[in-house]
């Protein structure tokens, strides 16, 4: 057997989110730890464009897009398959359920090895639902689980995981591109005075991060502080709904919507204070940027969330509680701008990408020496 193995990526997303990003951060500081990977991107079908690949392809990482034009397509199973064939000695690492269950099809005689990582597990469908319970079940078969956050351990024991395949590495964020020092984004550009007070976010404008809760909070606290402002980056289904909610409100003129971005690593330097108003998580890759951005932040209490900032100067406050939520801001608002430096040294410390990346390495190669169980 190589003293290495190349590892297959695949995942089929709906656009550039939190575990897209954790994919193009992971595979180029692999190479950086001597494994050398590509991604393999199911095609969306819903989409005119597919973001991951595009994105992947910007920043040179190996890349190659699979055909998938609905939710059953025979064509991704036979590109599957040519690539695994290309690739004899490869290992499989799965991100998704959709991408789980191509894998588990593909599988001949126990070959390749597969890797799931379970990034969230929140349905918020009928739908996604019957999807996420097919996802654990082919989990039960897979070599090795890994999962972002020990909250979910329970979760797939009761599914049926041999709790000895279960790993937990935690997400981790780039510290070079994330960080204070780097030139925010011009506030006049996002419409934005300069001596406003800035809260923000990045986040989907999903149910799950619950923007109409933050916009609710926000409008309480404009009445007592008119001098700040809401910024959000990203996009989303409820991106409509958020727009009207605001005008609803009286406080769109506060609000400003900026959609997807590249450039992330300008938007929390600009930003006082980041706020994070989930209704529940694992492990959220964008609280960890700001994190590293030495930002300000408030956050709801939930997921791996309360153990990543125990012990820092950061507030927490109950979900859905929109008065909580205000009052925090509030008085980010009074203590003004004031830089955490403390938070980035929990990020370098913890988590960062080297770090994500050397977890990842090891596991890999446990599996490939054939100790399947040295790493849980």
């Amino acid at each position: 057997m190589h003293a290495e193995p190349h590892v297959l990526h695949l995942h089929s997303g709906a656009g550039l989110y939190g575990a897209e990003y954790v994919l193009l951060g992971l595979i180029p500081a692999l190479a950086q730890q001597g494994i050398d990977g590509s991604l393999l991107c199911l095609d969306n079908h819903l989409l005119d464009e597919q973001p991951l690949y595009q994105r992947a392809c910007a920043l040179k990482i190996p890349s190659q897009r699979l055909p998938c034009r609905g939710r059953f397509d025979f064509a991704t199973l036979r590109a599957l398959r040519r690539v695994l064939g290309q690739h004899p000695n490869a290992m499989l690492h799965v991100h998704g359920y959709k991408s789980a269950f191509y894998a588990w099809l593909a599988r001949r005689a126990g070959e390749p090895s597969i890797v799931a990582t379970l990034h969230g597990h929140f349905a918020d469908t009928p739908s996604m639902r019957i999807y996420q319970a097919l996802e654990l079940w082919l989990m039960r078969g897979f070599d090795r689980v890994c999962m972002v956050a020990a909250e979910m351990q329970p979760m797939l024991a009761r599914a049926g995981v041999a709790v000895q395949n279960i790993s937990l590495i935690e997400n981790g964020v780039d510290t070079t591109r994330f960080r204070p020092d780097v030139a925010p984004l011009e506030r006049a550009d996002c419409g934005i005075p300069e001596d406003a007070f800035v809260f923000g976010s990045a986040m989907r404008l999903s149910e799950q991060k619950h923007p109409l809760g933050l916009l609710d909070a926000f409008a309480m606290l404009l009445k007592h502080a008119p001098r700040s402002w809401l910024v959000l980056a990203g996009d989303g289904p409820l991106h409509a709904t958020v727009l009207a909610h605001a005008c609803n409100l009286g406080i769109e003129g506060h609000v400003r919507l900026l959609g997807a971005r590249n450039d992330l690593e300008r938007f929390y330097p600009m930003l006082d204070c980041f706020v994070l108003a989930s209704l529940y998580e694992g492990l959220p890759l964008a609280l960890l940027e700001a994190m590293a951005a030495a930002r300000p932040l408030i956050s709801s209490a939930v997921g791996q969330v309360p153990e990543v900032l125990s012990g820092l100067p950061a507030a927490l406050v109950p979900p859905r509680d929109a008065v909580a939520l205000a009052a925090a801001m509030h008085e980010a608002f009074v203590g003004g701008r004031v830089a955490q430096p403390a938070l980035r040294q929990r990020v370098i410390e913890r988590y960062s990408v080297a770090r994500m990346a050397r977890d990842y390495a090891a596991l890999y190669r446990t599996l490939w020496n054939g100790d399947r169980y040295a790493m849980a």
